[in-house]
């Protein structure tokens, strides 16, 4: 049985390096004819996937989703911190903690773009197009050009990062970086090269400043040479190692010190994150007695991320993940993923089945090992492989069905099929029924989104009297879309102290000047009261689908 790995020029290799082959003038032309026309095929394959991972991620990526995400805000409200003060350090304490790497390219973008939704979430969207044909060339290095092919075809469909693609978090920088990552190592241990081990160091290192979950990829690179440096038995070959190893580590040591330091100088800052989410440091953990019923609440974890990944039936409010019917990954992409599975156990002493497998293990613990929502962002590090391990039995049915004798007149419905039935039903579902899920509606604030991009609209020097239930003025959805905004909470949750009695909805006009009162739900109802207040203002009422988004009453001077 074929299993896709091995040079598609050379046709076989050692587990570890290539061994060097002498060939004569013709030979060598041949290879190099052969290598023309292969490279052509690649840049034909990744140029066709990539544009079509493009349309999926950049139309109508100003308003689907429809709402700006308070933890997308602030990776636009941080690139703007950027822009005013430059560097502003490794890691900040919004959205609970996070690294902010991505921020930096964010800001980029700002100097040259508008300062809107589309271009900040447009960000992030480039990271995840990026990745497609980076996967391609580390995946077609590793095991083949076709086994590349398939695996970059499915994530670019697959719904999970689609998704994640489409918004401003920048998790989706954290497959970006391991696919970097996986490229220059393995042409470093490929090729022999000093300089490429300084690179894929510096490239590890950088990953940290990607996302928080990027630890977990740490081992998988000390994995890949382990197993392709163990069986060499020879006296130079162990020395050698010694020094690609150590040059691959300092240099990824060295790149970290900035994130080391800011830990050392701001521990209790940079932990906070995790005491927040680590299933350690949670109420249940602490009240379980005995190894068995934590071990118990570590596979109640495990059945949860499982079932929604196949099912997606567990909203996932931080991001909008498997809402209803609409899972990460699906039952069907699952079946694939098994029979890779199998495949890679059956080779598991080749280095990069080692690698894969090591990450089918490690990665899921982004979410196991934590609590509450966030299970999907803390696991995407896994859709890459997850997406190999897919392709791995297409790859060997295309391979079987075109080899002599074979059906080859088969090949490409077979193999082909089952990737875009993925491609139409994820596309479908993304940009339709999805859109309209419940569970994703309240995790983009749309009705916000509306109300700020009103508030925005407004004379400067407006002042806002905000009444919601959901969010307050200071909201980062706000924050960002209307940054000159002026103005305070008036609802019974956010108003804080006041001297008017509980039960009463304070409409009194405080200061001279323009003034508007903004209604979102369920205060939309006392624009009616306001207009009668303070006749001669202009009204206005945002709507989508039947529902009143909020309303809001204008006027120009004031109480006067």
């Amino acid at each position: 049985m074929r299993t896709g790995t091995g040079n598609d020029v050379e046709g076989a290799r050692t587990a570890g390096f290539p061994q060097r082959v002498v060939r004569s003038t013709g030979a060598r032309a041949r290879c190099l004819a052969d290598a023309l026309v292969a490279s052509r095929v690649d840049v034909a394959i990744i140029v066709a996937i990539t544009l079509l991972a493009a349309v999926l991620r950049i139309w109508q990526l100003g308003s689907v989703p429809d709402g700006l995400h308070g933890d997308e805000a602030w990776t636009g409200l941080d690139a703007r911190r950027v822009l005013d003060e430059g560097w502003i350090g490794p890691y900040l304490p919004s959205a609970v903690g996070q690294p902010i790497g991505p921020v930096y390219f964010t800001a980029l973008l700002f100097t040259f773009m508008p300062e809107t939704t589309f271009t900040l979430r447009l960000s992030m969207a480039l990271f995840g197009i990026a990745t497609i044909p980076l996967m391609y060339a580390a995946f077609a290095t590793m095991f083949n050009r076709r086994v590349a092919a398939f695996a970059s075809l499915l994530l670019a469909v697959m719904m999970w990062h689609l998704h994640l693609s489409r918004t401003g978090f920048m998790v989706v920088s954290w497959p970006f970086m391991e696919m970097a990552v996986m490229l220059a190592l393995w042409h470093a241990m490929r090729h022999r090269s000093y300089a490429l081990f300084v690179l894929a160091g510096a490239l590890t290192g950088l990953g940290i400043y990607s996302y928080n979950a990027y630890y977990l990829f740490l081992p998988l690179p000390f994995i890949a040479m382990i197993w392709t440096y163990f069986p060499r038995r020879e006296r130079p070959w162990r020395g050698r190692t010694l020094v690609y190893v150590a040059a691959y580590a300092v240099i990824a040591f060295a790149v970290t010190l900035p994130m080391l330091q800011y830990i050392a100088n701001n521990t209790g800052d940079y932990r906070f994150h995790q005491k927040l989410v680590s299933v350690t440091s949670s109420e249940q953990w602490h009240e379980a007695d005995g190894v068995g019923e934590r071990a118990h609440i570590i596979w109640r974890r495990a059945d949860e991320w499982g079932n929604a990944m196949l099912d997606g039936n567990r909203a996932d409010l931080g991001d909008g993940l498997a809402t209803w019917r609409h899972p990460p990954l699906g039952r069907l992409a699952a079946v694939l993923v098994a029979g890779g599975l199998c495949m890679a156990f059956w080779n598991w002493r080749k280095p990069e089945y080692a690698v894969v497998l090591a990450a089918t293990a490690i990665l899921p613990l982004g979410a196991l090992l934590t609590v509450d929502d966030g299970l999907f962002r803390r696991t995407l590090g896994l859709a890459p492989f997850l997406a190999l391990l897919a392709a791995l039995p297409l790859a060997w049915m295309w391979d079987w069905l075109w080899r002599p004798g074979g059906h080859a007149r088969y090949a490409a419905v077979i193999a082909l099929v089952l990737p875009a039935y993925l491609g139409v039903t994820t596309t479908y579902q993304y940009f339709g029924p999805l859109q309209d899920d419940v569970d994703l509606k309240y995790t983009y604030p749309y009705q916000l989104d509306a109300a700020s991009r009103y508030i925005a609209r407004l004379p400067r020097g407006t002042f806002v009297y905000f009444y919601s239930r959901n969010w307050r003025f200071t909201y980062e959805t706000r924050r960002f879309i209307a940054p000159d905004a002026i103005g305070v909470d008036r609802s019974f949750e956010f108003r804080g102290a006041s001297s008017v009695t509980p039960s009463s909805l304070d409409l009194a006009i405080t200061r001279d000047g323009p003034v508007a009162f903004v209604f979102l739900a369920p205060y939309i109802g006392n624009l009616h009261d306001v207009s009668t207040l303070y006749p001669g203002g202009s009204i206005t009422e945002a709507t989508k689908g039947g529902e009143t988004m909020f309303a809001a009453y204008y006027l120009p001077d004031g109480g006067g």
